[in-house]
């Protein structure tokens, strides 16, 4: 070890970390600034924080040939700024995220993945408790999960927008990599996995063949499953990689295997709920909305050719029992659309269509990530 060269290393970093901390220091007084000139307004613009990662791993890619030994990987880009935007936001507002708990669920890693550690996490029990704690203002913002590319819509987060008059203002995309973890580091002494039904049959072909003497066992949620895994010599779970590390601060938790789900494109489309709308102005505006269509023969179509002659394009249309829009009617469907476009901005759009409908509602309006 050449410890004089190691000393001159340590000293140099220590330099460049008083650096970045007077840099970070200017951004925070800074991002300071911005809550005053916003005056209340919203302080979450998924969009800017995508674009603004997306320019500094550019940044990072065409740095002079002589420093790409030294290139920043683009995910660490990403992980580390999620965490600065997190810092900024908690500045100009003290936030609060309800999400579908406990602990460690695929809910409050994508809670994490989108808004980063600097603000309150919320755990709830079910998806009525994170709606009613929006509306009530017990916290400023909820995550649940719309829809999956495997299992379809989540119905019951859509049949709770008619219980509660919440609005979305933002969608995540979060992508499901099932692992398996575990005290014991081969696979082959595991004798009993414990998960949630879902992760449990997602990855029923790799435990199969990789841990054939193991017991499945059922759980709650990947988070139960896990603290219940890190208990045992010879027993694992299946969930985030994350709960490694969440549930191995005092014992060693190891990640066995990745992506060991049977589909490869496992993705949950959340949606961030708040008791107001976003206002402003949106460069890909997604406006998702529902309705009820009178009982006359050719309405929804009505409906649908209005939104053609608009030049609206819907990339989802999905309908749902409803026991609120007639009284007294027991088959009343309410359907459930997004349409890649801002409706507010189009009133007279709105009216033409209240023709063939009982009611319209706007859930909200937000940035297409997509």
């Amino acid at each position: 070890m050449d410890t004089e060269a190691l000393t001159i290393l340590r000293k140099e970093i220590d330099l460049l970390d008083g650096a970045l901390l007077d840099l970070l220091q200017k951004r925070a007084y800074l991002s300071k600034q911005v809550a005053k000139a916003k005056q209340g307004g919203t302080i979450f613009y998924p969009l800017r924080e995508k674009e603004i990662v997306a320019r500094l791993q550019e940044l990072n890619l065409a740095a002079p040939d002589e420093e790409k030994k030294q290139v920043l990987p683009s995910e660490s880009i990403r992980h580390i700024w999620t965490e600065i935007f997190s810092c900024s936001r908690s500045l100009q507002q003290k936030t609060s995220l309800a999400f579908l708990g406990p602990v460690g669920t695929f809910s409050h890693f994508a809670g994490l993945e989108l808004m980063g550690k600097s603000l309150n996490f919320v755990p709830c029990h079910d998806f009525n408790a994170i709606f009613a704690k929006v509306h009530a203002g017990e916290v400023r913002y909820g995550l649940v999960p719309l829809e999956n590319s495997l299992q379809g819509t989540v119905g019951q987060c859509l049949d709770l927008f008619e219980e509660y008059p919440v609005s979305i203002v933002a969608e995540h995309y979060s992508g499901i990599c099932q692992c398996l973890l575990s005290k014991q580091q081969d696979m082959r002494r595991i004798e009993v996995i414990y998960s949630h039904p879902q992760a449990l049959m997602q990855s029923h072909e790799f435990l199969r063949t990789h841990c054939p003497n193991a017991r499945l066992v059922e759980m709650s949620s990947t988070a139960e499953a896990a603290k219940r895994a890190v208990t045992e010599e010879n027993a694992a779970t299946v969930g985030h990689e994350g709960l490694a590390e969440l549930c191995g601060e005092n014992v060693p938790f190891h990640v066995l295997a990745k992506d060991i789900a049977g589909s490869k494109e496992n993705i949950t489309r959340f949606a961030l709920i708040a008791k107001e709308q976003n206002s402003g102005v949106f460069r890909k505006p997604k406006t998702s909305f529902t309705f009820t269509v009178v009982d006359k023969a050719g309405a929804l179509s009505q409906v649908l050719q209005i939104l053609h002659k608009a030049d609206i394009n819907l990339s989802k249309l999905e309908s749902r029992p409803s026991y609120h829009a007639v009284p007294g009617s027991a088959w009343q469907y309410r359907f459930f659309a997004d349409a890649q476009a801002d409706l507010r901005e189009k009133p007279e759009l709105t009216l033409a269509l209240k023709e063939f409908c009982y009611d319209i509602r706007i859930l909200g309006v937000y940035e297409n990530l997509l």
